[in-house]
């Protein structure tokens, strides 16, 4: 019997030694996983860095462009793909046990494809967070089943769009021996993949069954697969018998991703018509066709970073079109992808977040007790009310960060466009402020050849400056009127498209006001309530993105033989000093500017720009208070019998009015975060779609920052003494 027993214990410690071995093994491999996957994606990153090192920071930024708000429209197409997985998905459980809405099953696939895309492990843990994500509504015997053929269909489907695609290309293009050998392999792999899937099907081959029985012969297999042979098992033959008892889901899921390809064929067609470019259904189809190849082969490098791009790249090539576009084409389907895998994200974290959160308060019971404390249960006792608390207080930080980042952003944007004229020194009459205006026509053009006469001087010729709203909606825009042939002897301007300007209702455009707008040659734009041609399109970009004729604008203002102002260059740049000094001294009535002081001169020298800064600013302190005024005074009327439990227990009145100003300091950080975040998302939008520019200032940041305090402060410090005066007796017998 002692043997007995010691035999018994000694297995029992073999065991447990074996399962430590395993987990310290498991431990070793999971470290290895991390590495290879860190290298793989860095690896990748860095190819991507080359190809766009290849190809060029420019050809991608002007083909981007291109797309604009069309992203939208591949985001949606994007989308579709999902939905139609989706629904093969869902149609894969049976419907006895299908207890799942599309919702959920679309909000399981989204966090499973995050996985994949963003992980080493490609599909394989992909496919397991569905099934962690669905166990509640799915059983694991069914929904793991289901999840298998949902997969084996669609791999199916994808093994015959990538040989009809290469069928395609081989058949329709001259190409290359290297290409042609590439595409034959594609293939005959692809075909041999098909005739032995169909031959697995009808043999009913049992392959992981036979894999795990082969390798437990050579004591190979590990004895956690060993022990669950016979759900593997079962497992096989579910996904032999779906056809035959659910023939109809079978050719349902069938064509739900035959068109989740469809839309991806659509989409790369699409995108390559934004970019400019007339392809053929055909190449979209071939282009879609190779990428799933490019996506099978590289699957373990982490969002397939740089070859994904540089595979498109190198397809597109093939087939007649830029390098440039080809990766512009894949950089654009890879920002549909991340915005969708940002929202598996944001499922997975919402799933999985209130246990973490829960794990984290057991851990840390300093947490624990901060979570516990009077400022965040009232914050989170009236959600609606902070949120309204939050946002007004945003709205008051929205108004000073981005009204001054715009005003900021036009003044500075038109200072360093006005100092890169080519022109050293810019002469305006005595008394002319920065802006302009119609009263600022008010020095002869003349003058400009007597100023040409000075030693030291190049060239100097008159433009016209004028203000005029922009077609677009918002602010204005500066049209320069110049005499093309003297101004581009300073500015050193060309005409890249069309011609010079002339004479009457003609104007001239820079490369970004094209490309904002989509101008071209031939078409018109609205200046001063009337249609103008565009006849040229200018570079380099500097002074006004719209010139017209100077004589035009002298019509338009009523100001013959006067202009704005006269740019003045020198012989030697070095010697402006003295240039302007001989200027002076010969002309003590005009108003004399370096243009390399034009930048501070119009963020800095306008009066009435810094009293309406101080007003917004004002503006937005009084609505952080009232809004938090507001918001605290009613939070102490209704909790009357709260605060009086709380002076009853002891708490004194600073105690207690510390509580209600610290709810108020939290709400306004939250609303300061909430603004600036708002701001963030006007800037980029407006200018998105306009030539405006803002410019979002750390400084400003604080004093709004500031201001929100201050504001959210004085706002609480009312209710919070009168909830520190009441009654503790009163208080307890509110109602």
């Amino acid at each position: 019997m002692q043997q007995d027993f010691g035999e018994t214990w000694q297995a029992e410690e073999i065991e447990e030694l074996s399962e430590e071995q395993e987990s310290s093994a498991a431990g070793k491999s999971k470290k290895s996983f991390v590495w290879l996957q860190s290298l793989a994606f860095l690896l990748g990153l860095g190819l991507l860095i080359f190809v766009i090192n290849r190809v060029g920071v420019q050809p991608l930024f002007d083909a981007l462009l291109r797309i604009g708000f069309g992203f939208f429209v591949i985001l949606a197409l994007s989308g579709w793909r999902h939905v139609m997985r989706t629904i093969a998905m869902r149609a894969a459980v049976p419907p006895e046990h299908r207890r799942v809405t599309f919702r959920q099953a679309f909000a399981a696939r989204l966090g499973g494809e995050a996985i994949s895309f963003l992980t080493f492990t490609g599909p394989l843990l992909g496919e397991a967070t569905k099934v962690a994500l669905l166990r509640k509504r799915v059983p694991l015997t069914y929904g793991v089943p289901a999840l298998v053929v949902d997969n084996l269909l669609y791999n199916m489907s994808v093994v015959f769009f990538i040989l009809t695609g290469a069928v395609v290309m081989l058949l329709s293009y001259p190409l290359p021996t290297e290409v042609y050998t590439v595409l034959i392999i594609i293939a005959v792999i692809a075909t041999i993949g098909i005739l032995v899937a169909a031959f697995a099907a009808k043999r009913r081959v049992m392959l992981l069954t036979w894999m795990i029985d082969r390798l437990a012969e050579l004591r190979l297999s590990p004895k956690v697969i060993l022990k669950r042979r016979h759900h593997i098992h079962h497992l096989e033959s579910k996904v032999y018998d779906f056809y035959q008892h659910h023939p109809g889901s079978f050719f349902g899921m069938i064509v739900c991703d035959l068109a989740s390809h469809a839309s991806s064929v659509t989409e790369v067609y699409v995108a390559l018509r934004m970019l400019g470019f007339h392809g053929l259904v055909s190449q979209a189809y071939i282009i879609e066709s190779l990428t799933k190849v490019i996506n099978f082969c590289f699957a373990f490098v982490p969002g397939t970073i740089g070859v994904y791009e540089g595979g498109t790249g190198v397809v597109l090539k093939t087939l007649g079109y830029t390098a440039a576009a080809g990766v512009a084409l894949a950089l654009v389907r890879k920002a549909a992808i991340v915005f969708w895998t940002s929202l598996g994200l944001l499922v997975l974290t919402w799933r999985t977040l209130p246990n973490a959160w829960r794990r984290i308060l057991d851990r840390s019971p300093r947490l624990q007790q901060l979570m516990d404390s009077l400022v965040f249960s009232n914050i989170a006792h009236r959600p609606a009310r902070t949120a309204v608390s939050i946002l007004g207080t945003a709205v008051g930080v929205l108004l000073i960060v981005f009204t001054v980042g715009l005003a900021h952003g036009l003044l500075k944007e038109r200072g360093h466009r006005e100092a890169n004229i080519g022109a050293e020194i810019m002469i305006r009459a005595s008394g002319t402020i920065s802006l302009a205006d119609s009263s600022s026509f008010n020095i002869p053009v003349a003058h400009a050849a007597e100023l040409a006469g000075i030693p030291g001087v190049r060239a100097a010729t008159a433009i016209g400056q004028k203000l005029d709203h922009s077609d677009s909606g918002f602010g204005s825009r500066l049209v320069d009127g110049i005499n093309y042939d003297q101004y581009a002897s300073i500015a050193g301007i060309t005409i890249r498209d069309g011609r010079k300007l002339q004479s009457g209702d003609e104007a001239m455009i820079d490369p970004k006001w094209k490309e904002q707008r989509h101008a071209n040659v031939g078409d018109t734009v609205p200046l001063f309530e009337r249609p103008f041609k565009i006849v040229g399109i200018y570079e380099p970009p500097g002074g006004g993105r719209i010139k017209i004729p100077l004589s035009t604008m002298q019509e338009q203002e009523g100001a013959e033989g006067r202009a704005s102002a006269i740019l003045v260059a020198c012989v030697d740049p070095a010697k402006q000093d003295e240039v302007a000094a001989a200027i002076q001294q010969k002309y003590p009535n005009d108003q004399l500017l370096f243009t390399r002081d034009l930048p501070e001169l119009y963020a800095s020298g306008v009066p009435a720009l810094n009293v309406f800064i101080r007003v917004v600013v004002g503006v937005a302190a009084s609505i952080s208070m009232l809004v938090i005024l507001l918001a605290m005074y009613t939070t102490v009327t209704e909790r009357t019998r709260q605060i009086g439990i709380l002076k009853s227990l002891g708490m004194s009145k600073t105690a207690i009015a510390w509580v209600i100003e610290q709810e108020a300091l939290l709400v306004s950080v939250m609303g300061v975060v909430v603004g600036v975040l708002l701001t963030l998302a006007a800037r980029f939008a407006i200018m998105r779609v306009t030539t405006l520019e803002i410019e979002i200032e750390p400084r400003w940041i604080l004093i709004a920052l500031a201001v929100g305090l201050l504001g959210g402060t004085i706002g609480a410090l009312y209710p919070a003494l009168r909830a520190a005066r009441q009654d503790a007796v009163e208080a307890l017998s509110y109602e």
